[in-house]
């Protein structure tokens, strides 16, 4: 943490902000007949309300799960699992007339959820996993002549990826400043994403070869993309190779060292594009990092970093 002459510099004030933001504790509303974790078991028994408006008999009640204090540090990784099931004196034939409203709003009346917020039991339960640090509501709802009770319970979940993203988050938070100015990071990411972009516009031309339109080869590399760029750009690419290579003749036996040549040549081509990309706009004639560029990359690393620090939080 840096300092000036007169006091704290802005990156002391972003970092006193950033933890402000993540231990000031929720103030809770006062609690109706809830759940929390440490009474994690209720039991209620639904009411006849006259304000609901039904054709036939209903009987309602809310409960509300009340979330932890931000200042309790072992809550980071967990999250509540809340759940919900009917007593053994409800038959099983009436689960599908039980609705369960999940919902936030404390002024909503009782009952009151949009029809599409309503959801049914599924297997005689229901549940739903929610963050440690908030309020909700359960409504609940028995539509039909008959009554029983309900059990509602809350119950901590580990989650390793809470831990995982704070330990992120706080680890770009300080390296910002020394990555920003490190220029093997510029060549090694500029590198890599000029391999990924000439392969890219490799397989969009050379899809033309195939009998596949356009707009679907375009839908197919999002796609790809997003759930699994690396091996669906490799079998495109496989496929493109082998296509080019029998269309002038070559036989298959020697498909697969001129598709690794091609592949290595791709791989050149695009770290020597990234290169270039990197001496000509972040490279300063004295070889450091534009001061300009560093900054930029400083402060959007530590806006990645307070992402995920806040995700933690949430």
């Amino acid at each position: 943490m840096e300092f000036s002459i007169h006091g704290l510099n802005f990156t002391a004030v972003l970092y006193l902000f950033t933890f402000i933001s993540i231990f000031l504790p929720y103030a809770h509303v006062n609690a109706l007949e809830g759940v929390d974790v440490e009474n994690y078991v209720v039991e209620v028994t639904p009411i006849h309300v006259k304000s609901v408006p039904s054709k036939g008999v209903v009987l309602c009640e809310r409960v509300q799960v009340s979330g932890l204090s931000r200042l309790k540090l072992g809550s980071y990784s967990n999250a509540h699992r809340v759940s919900l099931a009917p007593s053994v004196v409800i038959p099983e034939k009436l689960h599908k007339k039980i609705q369960i409203c999940f919902h936030k709003n404390s002024s909503l009346g009782l009952c009151e959820c949009e029809k599409d917020n309503w959801k049914i039991l599924q297997n005689g339960m229901w549940s739903s996993v929610i963050s440690p640090y908030e309020d909700r509501y359960i409504d609940v709802k028995f539509v039909g002549d008959f009554t029983g009770s309900v059990i509602v319970s809350v119950e901590l979940e580990f989650q390793r990826w809470r831990l995982l993203c704070l330990a992120f988050g706080f680890v770009l938070l300080m390296l910002a400043p020394i990555v920003s100015s490190w220029v093997p990071f510029y060549y090694s990411s500029s590198m890599a994403i000029g391999v990924c972009l000439v392969i890219i516009i490799l397989l969009f031309q050379g899809m033309k070869l195939l009998p596949t339109g356009r707009k679907k080869v375009l839908y197919l590399i999002i796609y790809g993309s997003v759930l699994g760029a690396g091996s669906f750009l490799l079998h495109q690419f496989s496929m493109w190779a082998n296509s080019v290579l029998a269309n002038i003749g070559l036989s298959e036996e020697i498909h697969n060292p001129v598709a690794v040549f091609l592949l290595v040549g791709i791989i050149l081509s695009g770290a020597s594009f990234g290169y270039w990309l990197v001496q000509r706009f972040v490279i300063s004639e004295d070889g450091s990092v534009d001061v300009g560029i560093a900054q930029f990359v400083k402060w959007a690393i530590r806006i990645i970093a307070m992402t995920c620090i806040f995700q933690v939080s949430f």
